[in-house]
C-alpha cells in the first residue's frame, strides 16, 4: 500500500501538472512508471523515518502521509526540470513535520478510518539513575 495515489497526486496538483512531471516522451499523457517510481521512492524515504517508532507496514494511512507523501512525489519528480523554490519549501516542511513525528513531538494522526495510529513501545535508557539502591551498603 503507498502512502499516496495517482489519484491523490492528480487532486492535489492537477493532470495537467503531473503529464508534464512524468512525460517524457511527450505522449500528452501521464507516464505510470515514472509516477509509480517517483512514489515508490518518496514512500521509502517517509518508511526511513518511520521504521523506528510505527510498526510497519501501517494498517492505513493517516491524511499527514498522504500530504507528506504527495509533496516528496512531486519534489523528486520535478528534478529533471528544475525544482521551484515553493515545491522545495513545501518538501523541506514536510521533512521537519516527518521529523517531528518520528521523535514523538507530534502526532501522525488519526488514520483514514478514525484510529489513532499508535506508536511501537520503545525502550528509553537515561544514564545517572540507580534503580537497584545505594550500591555503598552492600
Amino acid at each position: 500500500m503507498f502512502y499516496c495515489t495517482r489519484q491523490d497526486l492528480i487532486n492535489a496538483y492537477g493532470e495537467e501538472e503531473l503529464i508534464q512531471l512524468t512525460d517524457r516522451i511527450y505522449a500528452g499523457s501521464i507516464d505510470e512508471l515514472v509516477l509509480n517510481q517517483a512514489i515508490a521512492i518518496a514512500q521509502a524515504e517517509i518508511d526511513v523515518w518511520l521504521t523506528g517508532s510505527f510498526k510497519l507496514p501501517l494498517p492505513s494511512v493517516p491524511l499527514v502521509l498522504v500530504m507528506i507523501a504527495c509533496d516528496f512525489t512531486r519534489y523528486l519528480l520535478s528534478g529533471d526540470i528544475g525544482v521551484d523554490h515553493h515545491v522545495a519549501v513545501r518538501r523541506r516542511d514536510q521533512l521537519a513535520t516527518l521529523k517531528a513525528i518520528s521523535r514523538g513531538q507530534i502526532s501522525l494522526g488519526l488514520d483514514q478510518s478514525g484510529e489513532v495510529t499508535s506508536r511501537v513501545d520503545l525502550v528509553q535508557i537515561a544514564s545517572g539513575r540507580n534503580d537497584f539502591g545505594d550500591r555503598s551498603r552492600w
